[in-house]
């Protein structure tokens, strides 16, 4: 090796020790995926596994490379969109996170608060949902008229059409 000369064994010799110029000191070739740091490369694992830490491109995998990195990321759609079901911290978009995932949730405020303008199910607040909320006098969820509150989320009162059941 060294003799400018590709001899049996040698894939290149360029009679050099310039790294970086293709042929290595020990007349390999430098390229991508031959399991070896060369210049220019941030990493060589040596495979076509683009889920582990090395993508085979020897860029190391980070977060927004479109590769889901397995034990290290939920998902990775190589975007920053985070109304399609991956956020961009390459996290699930679920109900709660602060984002509204586009044909799945109707709302998503960030918090667990049921009584305003989102319940902590990602659904807008509505009469009927078991939580009372403005202009509710009360919500108990169902539709029943004979209980202390109606089906309109106001309260039973003498006079309002119902009859109400006996209640001890």
């Amino acid at each position: 090796c060294g003799n400018n000369r590709v001899d049996e064994g040698e894939a290149c010799d360029d009679g050099n020790d310039n790294a970086g110029d293709g042929c290595d000191t020990e007349c390999r070739l430098e390229r991508c995926g031959n399991g070896r740091q060369d210049q220019g490369e941030a990493c060589d694992d040596g495979n076509d596994d683009d889920t582990d830490a090395c993508l085979s491109t020897c860029v190391v995998a980070s977060c927004g490379d479109g590769y889901t990195q397995v034990g290290e990321e939920e998902c990775d759609d190589a975007n920053v969109h985070n109304d399609d079901g991956c956020l961009d911290t390459c996290l699930k978009s679920v109900c709660g996170d602060g984002y509204v995932e586009r044909g799945v949730e109707v709302c998503d405020d960030g918090n667990q608060v049921n009584t305003d303008g989102c319940t902590n199910v990602c659904e807008l607040p509505r009469c009927g949902d078991n939580f009372v909320q403005d202009g509710e006098a009360c919500d108990d969820g169902n539709e029943i008229e004979t209980d202390a509150c109606l089906s309109n989320c106001q309260a039973a009162t003498c006079g309002d059409g119902q009859v109400q059941a006996d209640v001890e």
